[in-house]
């Protein structure tokens, strides 16, 4: 896994772009989906206490092509890439 400053809005752009539910995350996961929710929605780093969670998300978002760099999000999959950075914003 990699490991990188994480924050909400990278959590949620990797969701969208594997295309994956808050559900689907949370139930894969072994989450409530409200933890899914707070957590995209948050601008602040998820809280220690939680890194055992996060892990289990974010391990899940990278099996399914998400890849988290410094500069974003993007995703890793045949064909042409796409990339969100932190902001949601889409770029080549």
């Amino acid at each position: 896994m990699t490991m990188i400053r994480l924050s909400g809005s990278h959590l949620y752009a990797a969701r969208v772009l594997v295309g994956l539910s808050r559900e689907e995350v949370a139930e894969r996961a072994g989450l409530c989906r409200h933890s899914i929710r707070k957590w995209e929605t948050s601008s602040h780093a998820i809280p220690g206490a939680m890194y055992g969670h996060l892990c289990r998300v974010v391990d899940i978002l990278e099996n399914e092509g998400a890849r988290f760099s410094c500069a974003g999000v993007y995703l890793e999959r045949h064909g042409p890439a796409q990339c969100l950075n932190g902001q949601g914003h889409t770029s080549q």
